[in-house]
């Protein structure tokens, strides 16, 4: 009897022990996707993230997700065994992959029964992640029409874009939603005007992928000349007011003075040589519809002009001077002057996406070469003009700073060691510096890649930025 009872305690064992050796489970269903973001737009050096959500009443064990190309394999355990798993990795897509390439990436879902599922996920690298581009071709920003029989404000505006969606301009007087497609919108329309008045228009545009972009450009309807800001030039066309990232035309400081408000306009200017030729714009982008220059035949009598025609102000010397205009009795004055102020020894540039000769950031530290961005060690020296101790050059080329998220901008400074005295730019205009203050200046994305030549006056508080 107790043989028996030992042989069965043994047989008994022996099952145990082959139970405990197989670690399967009889399961009867599949995982399932339940749902799942199974088309991925995306570009190399982007992060993309899988996710989706998968299901089996035996419980969800692991995820794999794999493509060798990428040298992606990534399985994710459960800790726990749940009949719902909500799946969301990230990965960042190689750089060096090929734009507009197609690759399909499969993720294998098993259960506790051993049981998978494989569905892909094509990833497509043509993410668009440009903004749409507006162009306003009427009218100027801040142009002063006369009111009069009609069609005061002419609008033509044009929008740019891979894949246009949406149009949108909004004001006082006019609001309009347009549905468009394409690459490109021309969107015209003439406004009569009836009251007088400063208008605003917001001008919004969508692309498919949600990009978008907005502008503004602003009117004022005047039943006489004066203007709320005026402008002054030397160079004489169109093309050239616009061809340069900012800077051009510049700025003026209107009078406030009761009388004058409206009229009177002075500008500092700096001549770089002998007889300087100059005429006043209301509006900044166009010579049209109003230009100031001087009667040649009567000094310092002003004149009015529709474009860059007009015989210009002439400025005869190099250096300084201060320019002044009154719509008042339409005259002008051309007066030199000496600035008080005292040179700085050196002017820098520090920001994110600068590089100097094409090569040197100003995110490298100068001192140990790590990375810095936004910082006074990594500042790059301007090169002072030999017959100017106010005036700074400096040939740059923008780009987008490689393995560094942040902003492509910049802040000029005057300190290797520290961050005082700096310049930042007028929030509205940034061919304004202003000193220890201001907003850091950030580049549009289609100013990258791109060669300029910063121009910055210390004296005048003036930054140019002129296109290559």
């Amino acid at each position: 009897m107790k043989t028996i009872k030992v042989k069965l305690v043994t047989v008994i064992c022996l099952l145990a022990i082959i139970v405990a050796c197989d670690d399967s489970v009889e399961v009867d269903s599949t995982p399932e996707f339940i749902s799942f973001v199974k088309e991925i737009s995306s570009l190399p050096g982007q992060t993309l993230v899988f996710q989706g959500v998968v299901s089996d009443p035996a419980g969800i064990s692991s995820i794999n997700i794999k493509y060798e190309p990428w040298f992606l394999d990534k399985t994710i355990v459960r800790d726990s065994l749940t009949d719902i798993y909500e799946l969301s990795y990230r990965f960042k897509v190689p750089d060096g992959e090929e734009m507009n390439s197609v690759h399909n990436i499969p993720i294998t879902v098993s259960n506790i029964g051993g049981k998978i599922s494989t569905d892909n996920v094509v990833v497509t690298l043509d993410l668009d992640v440009s903004n749409p581009v507006i162009q306003i071709d009427s009218p100027a920003n801040n142009a002063t029409v006369l009111i009069g029989a009609g069609n005061e404000i002419e609008l033509d505006i044009t929008v740019t874009d891979e894949n246009l969606a949406e149009f949108k301009i909004e004001s006082s007087v006019l609001n309009e939603t347009v549905a468009i497609s394409g690459q490109s919108y021309n969107y015209k329309k003439s406004l009569d005007i009836s009251d007088l008045g400063s208008y605003e228009f917001t001008i919004t545009t969508t692309d498919v992928a949600g990009n978008l972009d907005s502008a503004t450009v602003s009117v004022n309807v005047l039943d006489e000349l004066l203007f709320d800001v005026m402008y002054v030039t030397d160079v004489t066309s169109d093309a050239d007011l616009n061809q340069d990232l900012f800077g051009v035309p510049f700025n003026t400081e209107a009078s406030t003075a009761t009388t004058e408000d409206g009229y009177v306009f002075t500008a500092k200017y700096y001549s770089a040589q002998e007889n300087s030729e100059i005429r006043f714009i209301p509006q900044q982008a166009s010579f049209a519809p109003y230009t100031f220059g001087a009667d040649s035949s009567t000094n310092g009598r002003l004149v009015l002009g529709s474009d860059a025609t007009v015989s210009p102000i002439v400025v005869p010397g190099v250096g300084y001077y201060e320019v002044k205009m009154d719509l008042r009795d339409q005259s002008y004055s051309v007066e030199p002057y000496t600035p008080t102020d005292t040179a700085f020894d050196q002017v820098y540039v520090l920001g994110r996406g600068v590089y100097v000769d094409a090569t040197t950031s100003t995110c490298t530290n100068n001192a140990d070469g790590s990375t810095q961005c936004w910082h006074f060690k990594s500042g790059k020296p301007f090169v002072q003009a030999a017959d100017n101790p106010h005036l700074w050059t400096l040939d740059v080329t923008i780009k987008d700073q490689p393995d560094d998220n942040g902003a492509n901008g910049f802040i000029l400074n005057a300190n290797p060691a520290g961050w005082s005295p700096f310049w930042r730019v007028d929030g509205s205009d940034p061919s304004i510096t202003i000193p220890n203050g201001g907003s850091n200046y950030v580049f549009d994305d289609s100013a990258l890649n791109k060669d300029y030549t910063f121009i910055f006056d210390t004296h005048l508080n003036r930054l140019v930025v002129k296109t290559r």
